[in-house]
């Protein structure tokens, strides 16, 4: 069986593919028609991408059946039209217009690939929003990430607190509202496919397995994505099912840690059709050890270690011409045997706390998605429901509570969302896009102090229900050849229901319902074919809640982003120089912020107004053998003004963001007979941050640079790689953060963790 190659890989992943990859064929069934339900059965027979240039002419479909590879078929498929084929990638393809400039060759290493982080299939090169793409490819030099923080060292803009696996917070372009896992919404909207995944949890962790894609949209999302979302929306794509293909993946790895323990991942992938290629599943399942590389002076060594268990199962029907039925499903679990962080600096990476504080993350989801055309629009329905839920146990020996020394912190997310949706048709002049939506998010939390003896002390329980009704609309239309204006917008209600009982007794409860809208607008300029220039506009919105440690109203309000940015994505040098980039500010009115109350407890406020200003540049170079993919991003966030008003010292930096940040990797592919060798070296810089703007805790984080080094063999199907994460064996404190009842009392840093070996051995089939 010839390799499949998953959907939607980069373009410059092209020229290291061998020839059976690329020509890979599938059995086709194509009835004549419209072209837009022919692609779209086409993507589900073959798991294609297929992105279709703006103010194509309407296209009518000629039959293709048979088996032979996406080209062709495509080729076959509009023979006759105004447009030619364009390869991006093995099963990425562009359909443009046939211009007199355009009938020579095309790029040899185009730099588009096709997104859906808006909602609608459209090409990179053409989004007038500032969005960053991580494409996994074990194969590519950095090999393929498994963690959110492995896209941040490939990304701009994407920081991460290091709580550990499960627990941490995602921020993107500096909007940081606290490094604690309060309460308080998230400001970056995690979504697997259509599925919302988080609301005010954690980023969950989630193994990157059998990906096709991240997409990362950077700014406040408000119009599309609702409530939340005002640093951006992380998003995963997944590799769908592919119908009438027998294929899979096994990967197998060992890592080694400098003064740590061991570790080992396992992966396997395959993809059945059902149902005379009417029908395919795929099934994913994982499991990692994470070696840990911090000791306690008791005399337990490598307490941090932890342990990944995961799976997913994905169902594809196409009942119709231009119709697919996706449902699926995914459960994952974490369970790590202790924090790490330590409370010293030094050779020695260790601590000495009487108490173990293991942690256990949980997360299951069910989606189903069914989309199709009615007539030239097509229909999208999207559902999904989330359940995440989190054990953590912290050494509360410092609280002043007589005997209790252990605080249990359980909390339970559930997130149900329903949205359906009408968008334009591929190729159409005015795109456009109308929708509404409903999403239900429970947090259910409780906090107990343990002492010796087991008896349980409840210190408080909340119970937290947001609702959010929207309609929303969104469309982008042709002024000029050239010049392209969009208009968005999300009229919504949202409910909030708070109910907060605490220790020293008494309940509070609250209910608000807010009527608002978020608007966006663009304006894009294409200057030539690959080169576009663009200014926009967005916003966001956070509603508020309880927190009757405020004394004055027992709550703290609503927040809000708005946001401006030109930018650029210029195609050079016949494909080979690909530049991406563009400045910002972001105004947010009323930050919600996580903060320690004196007993290590968690309450939100609103701690003022911030502003922040930035500049991002990243560039893809290709030469020959040789590649170079370089970024850095330089920004301000501050908070500018207190609750009531009143200006703050200029330097009070939003926590855990740094100032500055960049990355570079350099990379060059050899050929040894049947054999491609292909290794890198990267490095990542951060700069120095601060912990949070609170009083007593605005301490400094030192800026740090981490080296990456490896080589990838291919040889057929075969993919064996060696990598060596921090090279140089750094001992910089990425965070300074562990423990919320003692953090005021000590110092605490979470060491980068140290040189670690990889070894990995990958076979497709």
């Amino acid at each position: 069986m010839r390799r499949v190659w998953p959907a939607a890989l980069a373009a410059s992943a092209l020229p290291a593919l061998p020839a059976a990859a690329r020509d890979a064929e599938y059995r086709v069934n194509l009835p004549p028609g419209d072209l837009s339900d022919a692609l779209a059965t086409l993507s589900a027979q073959t798991g294609a991408s297929v992105a279709t240039d703006p103010g194509l002419p309407r296209i009518a479909a000629r039959r293709v059946s048979g088996r032979m590879p996406i080209r062709r078929a495509l080729e076959r498929l509009v023979d006759g039209a105004p447009v030619r084929v364009v390869q991006v990638g093995p099963t990425v393809f562009r359909l443009v217009r046939r211009r007199a400039a355009e009938l020579a060759d095309p790029p040899t290493v185009p730099p588009d690939i096709v997104v859906t982080a808006r909602k609608q299939s459209e090409a990179l090169s053409g989004v007038a929003a500032p969005v960053s793409i991580y494409v996994p490819d074990d194969a590519a030099a950095s090999g393929a990430a498994r963690s959110a923080h492995d896209v941040a060292a490939r990304v701009d803009g994407l920081t991460l607190t290091s709580l550990g696996p499960g627990r941490d917070r995602p921020f993107i372009r500096g909007v940081a509202d606290s490094p604690f896992n309060g309460f308080s919404q998230s400001t970056v909207s995690v979504q697997l496919d259509d599925a919302r995944i988080t609301y005010d949890a954690a980023e969950p962790g989630l193994r990157l397995v059998d990906i096709a894609r991240v997409e990362l949209l950077k700014g406040p999302q408000g119009p599309l994505y609702g409530t939340g979302a005002l640093g951006g929306v992380y998003r995963i794509v997944t590799n769908r099912p592919v119908l009438g293909a027998v294929e899979g993946t096994a990967r197998f790895g060992v890592s080694a840690i400098g003064g740590g323990g061991p570790g080992g991942e396992a992966e396997g992938v395959l993809n059945l059709p059902l149902a005379s290629d009417a029908a395919a599943v795929r099934l994913v399942g994982y499991a990692a050890l994470d070696g840990g590389w911090i000791d306690d002076t008791g005399g337990r060594r490598n307490i941090n270690q932890s342990q990944t268990l995961g799976a997913r199962a994905a169902l594809r029907v196409a009942p119709a011409a231009g119709w697919t039925v996706d449902v699926g499903g995914a459960a994952q679990q974490i369970a790590t045997r202790d924090s790490q962080y330590v409370d010293r600096r030094g050779e020695e990476i260790g601590r000495s706390l009487p108490i173990r504080e293991p942690r256990d993350t949980r997360l299951r989801l069910v989606h189903g998605t069914v989309s199709g055309p009615i007539g030239t629009p097509i229909l999208t329905i999207a559902t999904a429901h989330s359940w995440q839920d989190q054990n953590d146990i912290y050494d509360a020996s410092t609280r002043p509570a007589g005997a209790a020394r252990a605080y249990r912190d359980r909390r339970s997310y559930r997130v149900f969302d329903q949205e359906v949706r009408l968008s334009s048709g591929d190729g159409t002049a005015f795109s456009w896009l109308v929708g509404a939506s409903y999403l239900a998010a429970t947090t259910q939390a409780s906090g107990d102090l343990q002492a010796v003896s087991l008896v349980s002390a409840p210190i408080f329980r909340l119970h937290r229900r947001v609702t959010e009704a929207a309609a929303f609309a969104d469309g982008a239309l042709p002024l000029t050849r050239r010049l392209r204006a969009s208009l968005g917008a999300r009229l919504f209600r949202t409910t909030t229901e708070d109910e907060l009982e605490e220790e020293a007794g008494g309940i509070a409860a609250t209910t608000k319902a807010i009527v608002g809208i978020t608007p966006s607008a663009s304006l894009s300029y294409e200057i030539v074919s690959g080169r576009v220039v663009y200014a926009r506009f967005g916003t966001a919105f956070r509603p508020g809640g309880i927190d009757p440690s405020n004394t004055e109203s027992g709550r703290y309000d609503a927040d809000e982003m708005r946001s401006f940015d030109l930018g650029m994505r210029l195609s050079l040098d016949r494909g080979r120089l690909a530049i991406d980039g563009g400045l910002f500010r972001s105004i947010w009115k009323y930050v919600q912020s996580d903060y320690l109350l004196p007993d290590g407890l968690i309450a939100t406020r609103n701690a003022g107004d911030a502003d922040i200003v930035g500049a991002e540049l990243a560039i893809d170079w290709w030469r020959g053998a040789w590649r170079l993919r370089t970024g850095v991003t330089l920004q301000r966030p501050r908070l500018t003004r207190a609750p009531d008003g009143a200006d703050l010292p200029e330097d009070r930096r939003l926590p855990v963001v740094p100032d500055a940040a960049g990355r570079i990797e350099l990379s060059r592919a050899f050929r040894l007979g049947g054999t491609r060798l292909l290794p890198f070296i990267a490095i990542n810089l951060q700069g120095a941050s601060r912990l949070s703007f609170d009083d007593g805790l605005d301490r400094r984080l030192g800026g740090f640079a981490i080296a990456r080094a490896g080589a990838t063999l291919t040889r057929g199907p075969l993919v064996g790689r060696l990598d060596i994460d921090n090279l140089l064996d750094t001992r910089a404190a990425s965070f300074a953060f562990g423990n919320p009842f003692s953090v005021r009392d000590a110092r605490q840093y979470t060491p980068a963790r140290p040189r670690t070996l990889s070894v990995s051995l990958s076979r497709a089939f």
